[in-house]
């Protein structure tokens, strides 16, 4: 719940900042026009205007604080607060792009987040992911890029941070997006499985082959929300746990 929260903060934030962004890039196009128009009729000496367009070129130069006419001017030139406002629209750009970065890389998977206490439970047909055809081949099908795959990881060794600490580096560091990482609710797991959604045999093959498990089996006793919108899920026993 949290992490949905934060994505969506970071959504509005994203977008204030862009909106932001580009209002401050106007007010400045404008001041700037109101000054140039003015030093133009200046420079031109355009009858009894000349001295008003001084006058007025001047004011706008040195006002202080903001007034409807637009932002400060430090220097008669106009430079300063040009300079000014750019600094203002870059941290703007750069809060947005912050927000857009966790939102989009982070808040999308590449991340671990926290699943919590995750249900499982073993299936009737025996423990879990005891499906006979489950055994991980020796040379798993290759997969292509293995970045646009999520893997949540669920701890049911009993050992604290046995997903977290040690089995979520290792799938990231294997080249995959680590999904939720969290406990589960049976934390008496002797072997670990890697279960797949449909059409994703492929991918718990390779993860299972990375991390040295042998079992692969469809998902299965696991509840969708410990997954999330992961293609796997590594479900840690204590062989893994204990592991080098």
């Amino acid at each position: 719940m949290s992490s949905d929260w934060i994505m969506i903060s970071a959504t509005i934030v994203m977008f204030v900042s862009l909106f932001g962004a580009l209002g401050l890039l106007l007010v400045a196009w404008r001041r700037q026009q109101v000054i140039n128009g003015l030093q133009a009729r200046e420079q031109h000496g355009l009858g009894h205007s000349a001295p008003v367009a001084s006058d007025r070129t001047q004011a706008l130069s040195g006002r202080e604080g903001i007034s409807q006419g637009g932002l400060p001017m430090p220097s008669s030139t106009g430079n300063g607060a040009t300079i000014g406002i750019i600094a203002a629209v870059l941290a703007v750009i750069v809060v947005g792009g912050f927000a857009g970065w966790w939102f989009l890389v982070r808040g999308g998977g590449s991340s671990s987040g926290t699943a919590g206490t995750a249900q499982i439970t073993k299936p009737a047909n025996g423990p879990l992911g005891a499906d006979p055809d489950a055994s991980v081949p020796e040379d798993p099908p290759a997969i292509q890029d293995r970045a646009a795959y999520t893997v949540a990881v669920l701890n049911a060794s009993g050992v604290t941070g046995a997903a977290a600490d040690r089995v979520a580096p290792k799938v990231e560091t294997a080249g995959y997006r680590v999904g939720q990482v969290g406990d589960a609710n049976d934390q008496n797991l002797a072997t670990s499985v890697v279960m797949w959604k449909p059409g994703k045999q492929a991918v718990a093959q390779n993860v299972a082959k990375d991390l040295g498990i042998t079992s692969a089996p469809p998902v299965d006793g696991v509840a969708s929300e410990a997954i999330g919108n992961a293609d796997v899920v590594v479900v840690v026993g204590k062989d893994t746990a204990a592991g080098p």
